[in-house]
């Protein structure tokens, strides 16, 4: 029993992703034999397939300690086993973050990433490609007690200094164990990643267990970036002690951070519910009493109804460990099993269509405007070839003539677009410059140096402001450059629509408002940081640290989107009206060749006729694709059934 409904949506996913992948890779194909493909495509379908070739699908357990997170996961996600892979013995809680998943290409393994690295200045990031640095346990899968026996490593703490603590982050985490020798408890790791084979794992699904709020706050990478990209978050809270004000504190900071992407899905789940099952009360009385505490919560933590879930994970699992049915669904874990994995799913599919198939639409959209540019035109062109048949040649010699005038006319405004180029591209470097990599981190160096060199608490508060002064002042500098390309733009586009009547699409336009938005939220949290009286309380090497750590960091990436953005946009922004360019001219220049044809064979002409014709019916036939294509991407969605997943294959045969 369990985890079946999360497998098959699972598998389903799997397909879908493969089905549109192989209809990107048909359409590359396809874009490439008509000469459509044009740069904006080719970039939009590489980011897509490398998009859909991730298999990764994130589910992160959050809560406060013992609040029953890592037995959630034993029975959510592995009720299959015969018995409890992940060790939760009464007392001692999970205090690293621990990552579980499936590695192909490596036999099952614990590593265990020790905690004197936080007393070094490297990332998460840059450890994750450090294998030395981390101890490494090779797992007997089929031997249940030696594992049970090293997983329990993932919970050991070690005794250290109170000011090895302190370096280290870990003052608020730690748990004093003797004030004569000034010693005190923290944990043994800092991270734990578990390499283990299990049929959900091998669909690509990845776990992250956390700690609590003190602990998982004192990773920021993993608090502002792994969180926030997991797919699915369930924030579990405990029936025996209800909301409490640290839940609260865990729930604002952690899961509902400002700026996180609320589309995200959002589980919250109240264990422990066995423990208010009562034999003096009836199954209705304790039924009630479980739904006044979900809509309490629900209340509380400003979610709908629907979102709340009461479980009992202890009883879930045992359920599953008999194969006790009855028990299995009083418990609770199939109703959250089946909204997870629908959510799970949900979320995942539409961070794929955000970021990768409505490029490729968007691409596609611009193409099929281009097309169907060029079938109005060839139907123009037939129109004036009939008429020429039947003119003199002296009204064909001013209708050339016109033709003549046109051009040049036309070839004035391609010089004024070229100038508007040289002016775009001019804008595009002041822009990218405010943004460099090169420029942030000179502006963090001299930053951080201020901050060392500051003598009284004052000065280093000053400092941390001074900082993002500078940041601002780099942000307003990109804002305003990309406030006058999309100026320019929009007159670029406006000329050629109404002095050479050319049907464009609306460019696509670059926003930094986002990453301004972020920046802000993060200016704030450092204000609250940079005024805290704990900040004048703490030594400053340390809150120097710990500011770079949480606050900086942050920057960092924001400015690195925001970068990365503005070169993406960048690179295509003038390539739909660059194409139109180009087409229009070549269409003038036959529509000069038309006339001198025209002129001399009425032969000529009729052939010229017929290879319109021709050519006409190819473009209609590009365009009929084109809008089956983007109809077929824009509504695909993961098929659960064969029925739905023939008919789905059978759509994708016809426009390929």
């Amino acid at each position: 029993m369990g985890t079946g409904k999360l497998q098959g949506q699972l598998q389903g996913f799997s397909r879908w992703k493969m089905r549109q992948l192989h209809t990107m890779e048909q359409l590359e194909a396809w874009l490439k034999q008509q000469g459509l493909f044009t740069s904006q495509a080719q970039k939009a379908l590489q980011h897509a397939g490398i998009t859909l070739r991730q298999n990764h699908v994130t589910v992160a357990v959050v809560g406060e300690f013992s609040r029953g997170k890592t037995e959630l996961i034993n029975s959510l996600f592995f009720g299959d086993h015969n018995f409890r892979l992940l060790p939760t013995d009464a007392g001692r809680t999970t205090m690293c973050p621990t990552e579980i998943f499936q590695d192909d290409l490596e036999e099952p393994y614990l590593r265990l990433l020790p905690i004197e690295t936080r007393l070094d200045d490297i990332s998460l990031t840059d450890l994750q490609t450090q294998p030395e640095r981390w101890e490494h346990i090779p797992l007997n899968v089929e031997d249940g007690e030696d594992l049970f026996s090293k997983l329990g490593k993932i919970k050991e703490n070690k005794m250290v200094s109170r000011d090895a603590a302190e370096q280290m982050g870990l003052i608020d985490v730690s748990q004093t164990v003797d004030d004569l020798e000034r010693l005190v408890s923290v944990p043994a790791w800092r991270l734990a990643h578990l390499n283990y084979r299990h049929p959900l794992l091998a669909q690509g699904l990845r776990i992250l267990d956390t700690p609590g709020l003190n602990a998982i706050s004192s990773e920021p990478e993993l608090t502002y970036e792994i969180l926030p990209n997991a797919q699915a978050r369930l924030f579990v809270l405990g029936a025996d002690t209800g909301v409490t004000q640290s839940d609260l504190d865990m729930w604002q900071q952690v899961v509902q951070q400002p700026g996180a992407h609320q589309k995200l899905g959002v589980i919250v789940v109240l264990n422990k519910t066995d423990t208010l099952w009562d034999e003096l009360r009836t199954e209705e009385e304790v039924r009630n009493s479980i739904q006044r505490q979900c809509m309490e919560v629900s209340q509380i933590l400003e979610v709908k109804h629907k979102q709340v879930f009461a479980v009992s994970a202890q009883k879930g699992l045992l359920s599953r460990v008999k194969h006790d049915r009855e028990l299995e669904k009083k418990s609770g874990i199939p109703q959250l099993e089946k909204h997870l994995a629908d959510t799970l799913i949900h979320n995942r599919q539409a961070l794929i269509v955000e970021q990768s198939t409505e490029l490729v639409c968007s691409s596609l959209d611009n193409i099929k405007a281009l097309v169907s540019s060029r079938l109005k035109r060839m139907e123009k062109q037939s129109t004036e070839l009939k008429d020429l048949s039947t003119k003199s040649e002296t009204a064909i010699d001013t209708l050339l003539k016109q033709a003549q005038t046109d051009k040049a006319r036309y070839q004035a405004s391609i010089n004024a677009y070229k100038q508007s180029r040289a002016d775009f591209t001019a804008h595009g470097k002041i822009l990218l410059d405010a943004l460099s990599p090169s420029v942030l981190e000179h502006i963090i160096t001299r930053a951080k140096k201020r901050m060392s060199g500051s003598w009284t608490t004052i000065g280093l508060k000053e400092s941390m402001k001074e900082l993002f002064d500078d940041i601002n002042q780099q942000m307003e500098i990109a804002g305003n450059q990309s406030q006058e390309m999309r100026r320019l733009i929009r007159t670029i586009y406006r000329r050629f629509q109404s002095r050479h009547n050319m049907r464009l699409g609306d460019p696509k336009m670059l926003s930094l408002i986002s990453h301004q938005v972020e920046l802000n939220l993060i200016y704030q949290e450092a204000e609250i940081y940079r005024k805290s009286p704990r900040t004048a309380l703490t030594e400053k090497h340390f809150a120097i640290k710990r500011y770079f750590h949480t606050v900086v960091r942050r920057v960092e990436q924001t400015f690195r989107n925001a970068h990365n953005d503005s070169k993406d946009w960048l690179e295509t922004a003038l390539d739909p009206l660059t194409e139109q360019v180009h087409e229009h001219r070549s269409v003038l220049s036959q529509q000069l060749s038309d006339l001198k044809l025209a002129g001399r064979s009425r032969t000529t002409v009729r052939q010229r006729l017929a290879t319109l014709k021709k050519d006409t019916a190819q473009q209609q036939m590009q365009l009929n694709t084109l809008q089956k294509v983007i109809a077929t991407l824009r509504n695909s969605v993961p098929s659960h059934t064969a029925e739905d997943e023939t008919a789905e294959v059978e759509a994708i045969k016809k426009t390929a």
